[in-house]
């Protein structure tokens, strides 16, 4: 069976994705436990990648694998409603939010900041999807990233404020020990690489499917794709982005074993309870930096510096208005040249 060119094209750029993914987030899990030394590096990384891999695996088995999930999970569940076969301007909508993805991902890695893949798709999506005369699914848009976007960072500064809290007052009283701390940071961070696998897996995930169903393929390249999206992920952590790995280690806070098993522990526990719980993709990259800003503030308000937070809180504000503003673009520029 044939594959359309521009199927073929969008397919190969969601592997590209699944591995820029697991690149840019390699910080969420390994960023703590490096600086504070709990692992070597390289150990580090290759401990995420292969609990990455495992949890890209478990992810996207543990999900009902269709077309409405795949439409619902890129924000475009709505404009698939009712339609038998869905256009080619659905395949450049997609190729948009994947492009749009890739880049914003790369952008903010090159700046050193922590920022949301799932934020940067939707917000492509949503560019795209207006200028070619789509109607995306907003309100799945809205509650899918506006709404975790708002609530999980708060909640994930709160839960590792208190973590920090209880730990301070545990080793005061000698109840626990650095060495029992180092050996927890290792298990959180692993708890989070385990989290980051099961979650974002789901994006390249969904975008092979949503282009299977609009542009027919091999069985066998479907019957792959979980597998391959996978050791993308692993092989994108095992490269580790270390630009970010410098932002959340070390310059946003002088960053100690309590506080990195502090902003683990309250990102894989937030990640969990809603990403598992609720069914709402929650941005690894955003807990884990609220984390280590409510444990070092945890600390008094001198330990965080403030310079960092405020760039790393202006990506996450720009991130939705800069990639629906690329998608777009991406968009116009696919109209006006090929005419779709």
């Amino acid at each position: 069976m044939a594959v359309e060119p521009l199927a073929a094209v969008i397919t190969l750029l969601a592997v590209l994705l699944a591995y820029v993914n697991g690149f840019h987030d390699a910080s969420n899990a390994v960023s703590t436990t490096i600086t504070t030394r709990a692992l070597r590096e390289r150990t580090a990384l290759g401990m995420a990648a292969l609990l990455n891999l495992f949890g890209a695996l478990l992810g996207i088995g543990l999900v009902t694998i269709s077309s409405t999930w795949a439409f619902e999970r890129m924000g475009l569940g709505h404009i698939t409603a009712g339609v038998d076969t869905p256009g080619p301007v659905l395949l450049w909508i997609i190729l948009a939010g994947v492009l749009v993805t890739i880049l914003w991902d790369l952008i903010t890695w090159w700046m050193g900041m922590p920022s949301s893949s799932w934020h940067a798709l939707f917000a492509g999506v949503g560019g795209a999807s207006l200028v070619l005369g789509w109607d995306a699914d907003w309100p799945t848009i809205a509650r899918s990233s506006l709404l975790p976007t708002a609530f999980a960072p708060l909640l994930g500064a709160a839960a590792a404020y208190a973590t920090m809290q209880l730990i301070s007052r545990m080793l005061t009283s000698d109840r626990l020990r650095s060495g029992h701390l180092r050996f927890a940071q290792t298990v959180s961070a692993g708890l989070v690489a385990t989290a980051h696998g099961l979650q974002d897996a789901l994006i390249p995930m969904a975008v092979i499917v949503a282009v299977a169903t609009t542009s027919p393929m091999p069985g066998a390249v479907l019957a792959s794709a979980p597998y391959t999206v996978a050791i993308a992920i692993a092989l994108g952590t095992l490269m580790g982005g270390h630009r970010i790995i410098r932002t959340l280690g070390s310059r946003l806070t002088d960053l100690t074993t309590p506080q990195g098993f502090s902003a683990e522990a309250a990102t894989a526990t937030l990640m969990g309870l809603v990403s598992l719980g609720m069914g709402l993709p929650v941005s690894s990259s955003h807990s884990i930096a609220a984390g280590i800003m409510g444990a070092g503030l945890a600390r008094g308000p001198r330990a965080l510096r403030l310079p960092v937070v405020r760039r790393i809180l202006a990506v996450w504000l720009a991130t939705p208005f800069a990639c629906f503003g690329m998608g777009l673009i991406i968009a116009r520029l696919a109209q006006t040249s090929i005419g779709i």
